[in-house]
């Protein structure tokens, strides 16, 4: 474990530091920061028999940050927002149940303002966590909410950041953080903690020189009045479209893992240089949905593929960085032979550029923050 932490962080700061020609040992400390952060924090009962776990208990975060300086023009866009990646560990209240957590996730961490004193900051992150207890019909049937190991973390969190000398800073922040493990296994209702607490970052180096300040300033004012003329005046989509596919379980002693195609079409149009705003249309085939049916239905052959599809139309916005995006999509399913996890559904997805005409895409599905599946695909901009 400890190598692959270590693998992950010099991966992060190999990266920061391929924007130069080579790769001298200060390319990689400068404008690097360790930060520490304290949290305490409690399960949200988002089911009634969560409500008997200890309320109260302790998150603990070690990161490795740079602060950005515009090496890209996002970078400058989004006001220099901080990058890292992060390692945390939390006994979750009850151990002989929940177990610790361990992750590891990469973040970042946008300004709302920008001064050298002070900043207000929006902090969110998304990677891996094991945890040391999962549930067992035998061992350990009252944790309902994991059903395996290995899970997703997502973590969102505004701060209020604070410099106290040339080299250390302050914060008080509060957040949510979850764990799901998508439906790969069940049970999985997931756990959500909201966490608040304290955190001092160091400064490992000297700052880099922030680039073309003043003629951002500019930039930025000369583009929203293009933009904004822009959109009153013509509609300029681009087209989207891709496949997802995942697995997942929905009973504890299945033994294989079920199949989930999602077939993906948007129309997004430009709203600023770095952001869109479009539609998003879905074509979902989920193989669980026949175990599901039949609980209620022991003639399931009468359905056939194309009756098992669930088509879905909603409306999505898609946030730019450079050669990845994020992309928020809330959508309504009008039909569906299952609707037992309800017709409105939430996707959260990490896009990245596969050269000019691809991308890859990883993919969050809920609904109204029940997971679904995790997938994983591929697209063409059209």
């Amino acid at each position: 474990m400890k190598r692959i932490i270590l693998l992950i962080l010099m991966s992060f700061l190999v990266r920061e530091a391929s924007a130069h020609k080579t790769f001298p040992i200060d390319s990689i400390t400068k404008s690097a920061e360790v930060d520490f952060r304290l949290n305490y924090g409690f399960i949200m009962h988002h089911h009634f028999e969560m409500s008997g776990y200890r309320k109260h208990f302790p998150l603990f975060e070690l990161s490795l940050q740079k602060q950005t300086y515009g090496r890209q023009a996002w970078q400058k866009y989004y006001n220099y927002p901080t990058i890292g990646v992060t390692a945390l560990y939390s006994n979750i209240g009850n151990q002989d149940v929940l177990g610790d957590a361990y992750a590891i996730y990469p973040f970042i961490s946008f300004p709302f303002n920008k001064s050298k004193i002070s900043t207000f900051n929006l902090r969110m992150g998304a990677g891996l966590a094991y945890l040391t207890q999962k549930f067992h019909h035998i061992e350990n049937p009252h944790n309902m909410y994991i059903g395996a190991h290995f899970n997703a973390v997502i973590s969102l969190s505004v701060e209020y950041k604070q410099k106290i000398s040339d080299r250390i800073k302050m914060s008080l922040f509060a957040g949510v953080t979850h764990f799901s493990n998508g439906c790969t296994t069940q049970p999985n209702r997931g756990i959500n903690i909201f966490n608040a607490g304290l955190s001092a970052s160091y400064l490992i180096d000297s700052h880099t020189t922030y680039k073309d300040i003043a003629k951002l300033k500019t930039n930025i004012k000369d583009e929203k009045r293009q933009i904004n003329s822009h959109v009153f005046r013509e509609f300029d989509p681009e087209f989207y479209l891709g496949l997802s596919y995942g697995v997942k379980r929905v009973e504890y002693d299945q033994r294989d893992h079920f199949s989930v195609y999602n077939l993906e079409f948007y129309a997004m149009e430009r709203i600023t240089n770095l952001s869109k705003f479009g539609i998003g249309m879905d074509l979902v085939y989920d193989a669980t949905d026949v175990i599901v049916l039949g609980k209620y239905d022991n003639n399931l052959n009468k359905y056939s593929f194309a009756q098992l599809l669930k088509p879905g139309i909603g409306v999505a916005y898609e946030l730019i960085l450079g050669e990845m995006s994020f992309l928020f999509n809330v959508g309504y399913h009008p039909w569906g032979r299952d609707m037992s996890y309800g017709r409105i559904y939430n996707k959260f997805a990490l896009k990245g550029n596969i050269g000019k005409s691809l991308y890859g895409k990883f993919t969050l599905n809920t609904h109204l923050g029940v997971a679904d599946f995790i997938g994983f695909g591929i697209g063409v901009r059209l």
